[in-house]
């Protein structure tokens, strides 16, 4: 698949720093073949780099987890499947997929078929004969066409092929792009659990599937739901737990009305405001009891030895 994002991508950029000016078919046919020659370089050169580091990459991960055959992963289509072995289980619309990696691997197969033919019928379609120059009624020239008339009655059926392949191409494409995103995102979330959302966005829509995974290849594969409470503990021993207090459980924290609350989720004991005044529970001094005399210990005071109780 990225062999043909690839050859969008180079073709986008070398169409815009292209600089050329035709006036006739010939020289126009002449400069869109060279352009579409370029692309198909450049992105087999590409792809072939991100083939080699996802192979590496695949190739790390399946020796730490003891899986067989990592050298499928050096291998157009076979990788697809063997990035599905290496997810493990797979969920689409929290269904279960036990062979997600085989589903995205066929629909991959469609995808680059679909593609191949595409590019036949382009090259067989610029042709200089097949294009005429047209003018504006001042005489000026207006731009170069296509010509049904001038192909051959046996070949016209490219020009249908063309128009019908542009959009068979993109229902293709969504449905690669479906069963890559079950994939990857579950292998994202065995392998950066961080963020499996941005990788399965690098891997599934953008072509830089085999730098992403080569990039990740030393990560130990994590379990993500117990990574993901893991996380969520952390978050609320930082923000206060409301149900367990504030960094776990049996500490003060805050209720979900904002309350504080000591560890078994009650409200804490309040301290008596004017403990400098004594307690008007203890007896006084001179009924048996112990006064608040400087150094004793009255209850007045938590702290005998306190005379800031408040503080």
């Amino acid at each position: 698949m990225e062999f043909f994002d690839w050859i969008n991508v180079v073709q986008i950029f070398t169409e815009y720093f292209t600089v050329a000016t035709v006036s006739s078919a010939a020289e126009y046919v002449q400069v869109v073949l060279r352009i579409l020659y370029i692309s198909v370089g450049v992105a087999g050169g590409l792809y072939l780099i991100c083939l080699i580091l996802g192979g590496l990459g695949m190739h790390t991960m399946a020796k730490k987890v003891g899986m067989k055959h990592s050298w499928l992963a050096f291998l157009p289509l076979a990788n697809t499947w063997y990035a599905g072995k290496l997810a493990g289980e797979t969920r689409l619309f929290g269904q279960k997929m036990k062979r997600a990696g085989l589903y995205a691997t066929l629909a991959e197969i469609m995808y680059i078929g679909i593609n191949v033919f595409a590019l036949v019928v382009q090259f067989a379609l610029y042709r200089p004969e097949y294009f005429v120059e047209r003018f504006n009624e001042a005489g000026e020239f207006n731009g170069i066409y296509l010509e049904v008339a001038r192909i051959p009655l046996s070949l016209r059926w490219l020009v249908v092929a063309n128009s019908v392949l542009s959009w068979v191409n993109v229902i293709a494409y969504l449905a690669l792009i479906l069963f890559f995103c079950a994939v990857f995102f579950a292998f994202f979330r065995k392998y950066y659990a961080r963020s499996p959302f941005l990788m399965t966005f690098l891997c599934a829509v953008l072509p830089l599937r085999g730098i992403v995974i080569f990039a990740v290849r030393n990560n130990t594969p994590v379990d993500y739901d117990a990574y993901m409470r893991r996380k969520m503990q952390q978050y609320a021993a930082r923000q206060g737990n409301p149900y367990g207090g504030q960094g776990g459980y049996g500490e003060q924290g805050y209720d979900i009305y904002g309350n504080r609350t000591d560890g078994a989720g009650a409200p804490p004991k309040q301290d008596e405001p004017f403990s400098d005044f004594g307690d008007s529970s203890a007896p006084a001094s001179g009924a048996g009891g112990q006064g608040n005399a400087e150094g004793g210990s009255g209850s007045g005071n938590a702290d005998g030895n306190n005379p800031f109780p408040d503080f």
